[in-house]
C-alpha cells in the first residue's frame, strides 16, 4: 500500500448505478415474465459493494484511520436498523392481515439476521414442502446473506492485501477468477442451479472484481499522471463505451432467463465484467457521473437498500390477496414500495437523530409531519405484535416449514392408496358390459368409471372429496410430482391397461410445462401418450409464489384452443377470488376449499361429456 494520506471523496454516479440495479431487480420481481433477466441487477449491486468496501478501507488505511471495530460498527448501523424495521413491521402487519401465513418464520428470520439466509434457503429447498413454505415475504433476503458474508470476510481479505502491498489488486482478481471459473465448471457438471445462484462462493466473484477496482482507484485517484491520461485521452471513449454496454444489459434483461445454462457457464461472469467497465467509466469521469445523477435517479439510488427490503413484503401481500393480477396491480405495488422506502428511511433517521422530518409552518409540512408520526406509531404497534409472533415461532429442532401440511397430505396419500386398492378389486368389465345407452355411459363416467386422474399434492389433498363425488375414478397422485413424472405415470398406466378414456390431469404446480428442459419434453411425451382419442381435462394452476403459473395457464389455454380433445378445468379464477379456501402457502387447498375443487372437476366433466353425447 502507498503510505501517504488519502482522502475519500464522494463518487458521483454511484447512485445512478444503484438506481439501475434496483430498477432491474424491481421490475423482475413485479413482472417476471417480461423482465425475465432483471435479476442481473444483483451482479451490479455486488460489484458496487466490493468496490466501496475496498475503496473506503484502503483510504482509511492510508490515512492511518482503518479500525476493524469501527468498520463493523459502521456496516451494522447501515445494514441492520432498516432490516429489523422492515422485518418487524412486515410480520406485525401479516399478524393482522394474513394470520397464520408466517407461523414458521422464526428460523427464517434468524437466518436473515445472522447473515446466512442464502444457505438456509438452499437447505430448505432440498425438501418440497419447505420449498413451498419458503415462498415468503423474505425470499429475496438470500442476497443480503451474500452481502453480509462478504462484509464479514472482507477484513481478512484486506489484511492479506495489506501484506501483499502492490500485489493486492492481483490477489483479488485471481480469487475472483477462481470463483467465476468454479461457477462455470459446476454448471457444466450439472450442479443444481439453485446452488450456483445462491452460493456465496459462486457469487463472490462480483465483489472481488469490484474490490480490485476499489483498491486500484484508492491508490491512483490522486496520481496526476493517471488523471491527465484519463482526462485527455479516455473519457469520451469511456462515455461511449458506457452507452454501448447498456445494450447487452437490456438484451439480458428481456431475454436471459435464470434457468438457462449459459447464464452460469459464462453469462453471469460476462455481465459482471460489463458492470465493472460501467463502474470504471463512472469513477474515472466525475462530470459524467454527475450528469447521470438527475434528481429522481439520485433519489432512487440513495433509497435502493430500502426499496430492496420492501419489495417482497409488498409483492407477497399482493399475491396473497390476488391484487397482483389486477390491471393496475404492478403500478400500485411500485408506488407502495417507494412510499414505504421513503417512510422507513425517514423513520429510522428520526429515531437516531431525535428529529422529525418536514419542519416548517406551512400546511403541507404540518400535514406530512403528523401523517409521518401517525404512521410511525402504527408501525410500532405492528412491531410489537411482530416480535410476539417471531418469539412464538416453533424452534423445535425437528420442525421444518410446512410440517403440518406434509403430515396431512401423507395421511390423505395413505387413504388414497387404500381406496385405489379396493377399486382395483372391483369387476370393471362387468360394469362396462352393463352400460348400453349414452345416458348410462355418461352416468357411469360421472361416477368415475373409465376416468383416470393424474396429479400432484393438490390432488392428493382433495382426493377424499373427489372420490365422494366420483367413487369409481382411478386417482394416481403424489406430492412434488412434475410433468416429467406425470408422463412416466401415464406410460405405466397405459401399459397396465388402467389409462381410461377420460383423463384428468392436475400438474404444473411444481415446474413449467414448456420452454425449459426436461419439462418441455416431458409435457410433449405426456400429450403423446394421452393421444387424440381420449378426452383430456387439465386443471389450471394456482401457485402464486411461482414464476411459471401465468406461463403454464396461458399454454394450457392455447392447447384447449388447438386440440379438440383437450379441455380446461379452470381452477385459477376460482382460487384467486377465494384465498380463504387455501392453506397459508396460498397453493394447497384447505378443508373449506376441497369440496369446491372436487365439484368443479365433476361439473366440468358433466358439461363437456353431456355435450359430446348430445344429452
Amino acid at each position: 500500500m502507498i503510505e501517504v494520506e488519502r482522502r475519500k471523496r464522494y463518487i458521483c454516479g454511484l447512485d445512478a448505478l444503484r438506481a439501475l440495479a434496483i430498477t432491474l431487480i424491481t421490475f423482475f420481481h413485479i413482472l417476471p415474465n417480461t423482465f425475465v433477466g432483471g435479476y442481473i441487477g444483483v451482479c451490479l449491486f455486488l460489484v458496487i459493494t466490493g468496490f466501496l468496501l475496498a475503496y473506503s478501507s484502503a483510504c482509511d488505511y492510508m490515512s492511518e484511520k482503518f479500525n476493524t471495530r469501527n468498520y463493523f460498527i459502521k456496516r451494522l448501523k447501515r445494514l441492520y436498523p432498516p432490516l429489523i424495521f422492515v422485518i418487524l413491521v412486515t410480520v406485525g402487519l401479516y399478524h393482522f392481515a394474513l394470520p397464520g401465513v408466517l407461523e414458521d418464520s422464526g428460523k427464517e428470520i434468524i437466518s436473515i439476521l445472522l447473515g446466512f439466509n442464502n444457505w438456509w434457503q438452499l437447505a430448505m429447498n432440498a425438501d418440497y414442502f419447505a420449498r413451498v413454505a419458503n415462498a415468503s415475504p423474505f425470499t429475496h433476503m438470500w442476497f443480503l446473506g451474500v452481502e453480509i458474508e462478504y462484509v464479514v470476510i472482507w477484513p481478512l481479505l484486506f489484511g492479506l492485501c495489506v501484506l501483499l502491498k502492490r500485489w493486492s489488486v492481483y490477489l483479488l482478481i485471481i480469487l475472483g477468477l477462481i470463483s467465476a471459473g468454479a461457477m462455470g465448471f459446476m454448471a457444466m457438471q450439472g450442479v443444481d442451479i439453485s446452488r450456483l445462484y445462491y452460493g456465496t462462493d459462486m457469487r463472490i466473484c462480483a465483489c472481488l472484481f469490484g474490490g480490485a477496482m476499489g483498491l486500484w482507484f484508492a491508490k491512483t485517484q490522486n496520481d496526476s499522471a493517471n488523471e491527465n491520461f484519463f482526462q485527455i485521452k479516455s473519457k469520451d471513449t469511456l462515455r461511449i463505451l458506457f452507452g454501448v454496454l447498456i445494450v447487452p444489459v437490456l438484451i439480458a434483461t428481456f431475454l436471459l432467463r435464470g434457468q438457462y445454462l449459459f447464464l452460469y457457464s459464462g453469462g453471469m461472469q460476462l455481465l459482471t465484467l460489463i458492470f465493472c467497465v460501467m463502474l470504471f467509466a463512472v469513477i474515472m469521469d466525475e462530470q459524467f457521473g454527475n450528469k447521470l445523477e438527475i434528481p429522481v435517479v439520485k433519489w432512487i439510488g440513495s433509497h435502493s437498500y430500502e426499496i430492496f427490503l420492501w419489495q417482497y413484503p409488498v409483492l407477497f401481500f399482493f399475491q396473497r390477496r390476488g391484487w397482483s393480477e389486477l390491471t393496475y396491480g404492478p403500478a400500485l405495488e411500485i408506488l407502495l414500495i417507494l412510499i414505504l422506502s421513503a417512510w422507513s428511511k425517514a423513520a429510522i433517521a428520526s429515531i437516531f437523530k431525535f428529529k422529525l422530518p418536514f419542519n416548517g409552518d406551512n400546511i403541507k409540512n404540518y400535514f406530512l409531519r403528523y401523517t409521518f408520526v401517525f404512521a410511525t406509531i402504527i408501525s410500532a404497534i405492528f412491531m410489537y405484535f411482530g416480535m410476539q409472533d417471531v418469539l412464538a415461532s416453533d424452534f423445535d429442532p425437528d420442525h421444518k416449514p410446512g410440517y403440518k401440511l406434509k403430515m396431512e397430505l401423507e395421511r390423505k396419500q395413505a387413504e388414497l392408496a387404500k381406496a385405489q386398492a379396493e377399486h382395483a378389486e372391483r369387476a370393471a368389465a362387468a360394469e362396462a358390459e352393463r352400460i348400453r345407452t349414452a345416458q348410462e355411459k355418461l352416468a357411469a363416467q360421472l361416477r368415475g368409471v373409465g376416468v383416470t386422474m393424474i396429479g400432484d399434492s393438490i390432488m392428493v389433498g382433495t382426493s377424499p372429496d373427489i372420490l365422494e363425488l366420483m367413487p369409481e375414478a382411478y386417482i394416481d397422485a403424489l406430492s412434488s410430482r412434475n410433468v416429467c413424472e406425470g408422463f412416466e405415470v401415464a406410460q405405466k398406466l397405459q401399459a397396465e391397461g388402467k389409462l381410461g378414456d377420460v383423463v384428468v390431469v392436475a400438474l404444473g404446480t411444481n415446474g413449467p410445462l414448456l420452454d425449459y428442459e426436461p419439462f418441455a419434453s416431458g409435457m410433449q411425451n405426456l400429450l403423446n401418450v394421452l393421444g387424440t382419442e381420449r378426452q383430456i381435462f387439465w386443471i389450471t394452476v394456482y401457485c402464486s409464489y411461482s414464476q411459471w403459473m401465468a406461463m403454464n395457464n396461458e399454454y394450457l389455454a392455447e392447447l384447449a384452443q388447438t386440440r379438440p380433445n383437450f379441455h380446461l378445468i379452470d381452477w385459477y379464477p376460482v382460487a384467486i377470488n377465494h384465498y380463504e379456501w387455501l392453506e397459508p402457502d396460498n397453493t394447497h387447498i384447505n378443508m373449506y376449499g376441497c369440496p369446491h375443487y372436487a365439484k368443479l372437476i365433476h361439473d366440468t366433466l358433466t358439461q363437456v361429456l353431456s355435450a359430446q353425447n348430445n344429452i
